[in-house]
């Protein structure tokens, strides 16, 4: 293990945007992990934990600290009598591998969220989710490092406190997720409810491998990726608001779309808010929305974090102003 200094960061980020690391290491064992972490605490550095950098924004001046590139790697499946398949990847492994195995593999519960960008570590951390299904929803326990004693805890599904992009890790700096274990199944039916997926198979009973290749379809169709022009994915989370707002916007915006959540609270698209406050396709100066989608902001090259921000503020206090509606960032600011 190298620990070296004043090293770029936008090179391993998906907007290709930020600053240096003060310290920076990559890290392939729990047993690097606890002496880079010494490291940091000795000298009381702050810590970072980067995965694949794509879901994250890394202000200009860098992180006056010690980033450490998770790249703890490992996958291993048992089968538990004829349809239980109970899988774990470790935290450095890119998400979409572990989907590609699964499928491999038949087994099913993750194939919706094929081609999602980044790591495993990065999927626990913000609990995924696409077309449907959300990470949650197979996770059985997670693999942590304590940053405050040096133990390697598991937590269960519950103690994760997962939510809509949320989970205790976020909370929790300390913790540092090291792996996860996934329960699948051979007998799994496919979840069709999204509705490009239940056009697609109308009257059809596809399998997971076919449920994946739409998917992949639909997304490189639909979204820009990082290897086309710089961008982070989805910048916004959709937001959540209460039914009796909404039933307020339908009658000024009849056609806004809102998924009911069964609890007196409804989702709203922040992709079809942003379309509607003008943004798709808008670009100013060296950023920009994406014209495939409005919840993409990009890089079109050599930008700052600074002119991302200013973007992203623009469209929230426009969509505020418009609709009355909050919008919070998925991205992570650095």
């Amino acid at each position: 293990m190298k620990i070296k200094q004043n090293i770029s960061l936008a090179p391993l980020t998906a907007f290709g945007i930020g600053g240096r690391a003060k310290f920076f290491v990559e890290i392939g064992s729990v047993d690097e992990l606890a002496e880079a972490v010494n490291f940091a605490t000795k000298n009381n550095f702050g810590v970072f934990v980067l995965g694949g950098g794509s879901n994250v924004l890394i202000s200009d001046g860098g992180f006056n600290g010690l980033v450490i590139k998770m790249n703890i790697s490992g996958m291993r499946h048992a089968v538990s009598g004829e349809h239980v398949v109970s899988m774990y990847a470790g935290a450095g492994e890119m998400w979409d591998d572990v989907v590609a195995k699964a499928v491999e593999l038949n087994a099913g519960g993750i194939e919706n969220l094929s081609l999602i960008p980044g790591t495993v570590g990065g999927a626990v951390y913000q609990n995924i989710g696409a077309y449907g299904a959300e990470l949650k929803d197979v996770l059985v326990l997670v693999k942590a490092y304590d940053i405050k004693n040096g133990d390697i805890v598991e937590l269960s599904n519950k103690e994760c406190c997962f939510d809509y992009r949320h989970s205790i890790f976020k909370k929790n700096k300390g913790l540092i997720v090291l792996g996860a274990e996934l329960l699948l199944s051979k007998n799994h039916k496919p979840s069709l409810s999204y509705p490009d997926l239940k056009k697609r198979f109308s009257g059809l009973s596809p399998t997971i491998s076919e449920v994946r290749r739409a998917v992949i379809d639909i997304r490189r169709n639909k979204l820009p990726y990082p290897e086309e022009v710089g961008n982070a994915g989805s910048f916004f989370k959709n937001p959540i608001i209460p039914i009796s707002n909404y039933q307020s916007l339908v009658v000024k915006f009849p056609d806004l779309k809102g998924h009911d959540l069964g609890s007196g609270s409804v989702k709203l698209s922040a992709a079809q808010l942003i379309e509607k406050a003008g943004f798709k396709g808008k670009k100013v100066g060296r950023v920009g929305v994406s014209e495939k989608h409005a919840l993409v902001l990009v890089n079109y090259g050599k930008s700052t974090a600074k002119e991302l921000i200013d973007l992203s503020r623009m469209v929230k206090e426009t969509v505020k102003s418009k609709f009355g509606v909050i919008l919070e960032s998925e991205v992570e600011q650095i």
